[in-house]
């Protein structure tokens, strides 16, 4: 029998479906984020998402690792919101649109960093805070398709 948080996690994965397959995107980012909770078991004891849990489950940056005062870090997606709804809008478009192929996406993409204040306004000022680099889709790059272009071009370094 499948867990509480698997089958809410599938439950969210079939909202994001029907949102993405009727091109409504404007609630998707509660959704995404519930699917995340639940399949990295960041949920509160009564097995709903806890946003707050995303800092203990996301990937650290060097620079974050040792900062314990939450006020001094932010969360952030791995592969931007804007980026993955575009990939999704791709997915309806090519009429590729599947469950499946949404899980796959998300569980290849859907990862969170964990970064400092100054980190943050380091993506933000090379343009990178809500977008992937040129490189991310010029297929003859170094970079391409690369989830952690975005952080490597501004010089933040993940921790494995």
């Amino acid at each position: 029998m499948a867990s509480v948080s698997q089958f809410n996690a599938d439950l969210e994965l079939q909202h994001i479906y029907l949102e993405v397959y009727a091109e409504r995107y404007h609630h998707l980012k509660s959704f995404i984020e519930a699917y995340y909770c639940f399949t990295h078991g960041a949920v509160t004891k009564h097995d709903k998402p806890d946003w707050e849990a995303i800092f203990d489950t996301g990937i650290r940056t060097t620079q974050s690792q040792g900062v314990v005062d939450r006020k001094l870090l932010v969360r952030d997606m791995l592969v931007p919101f804007s980026v993955l709804v575009g990939m999704m809008k791709a997915m309806v478009r090519d009429d590729d649109l599947t469950i499946e192929g949404l899980r796959q996406l998300l569980d290849e993409k859907l990862k969170y960093v964990v970064l400092t204040r100054i980190e943050h306004s380091i993506l933000d000022k090379q343009g990178l805070k809500d977008a992937m680099p040129a490189s991310f889709y010029q297929t003859n790059s170094h970079y391409y398709q690369r989830n952690t272009a975005r952080y490597d071009v501004a010089g933040i370094t993940l921790v494995k």
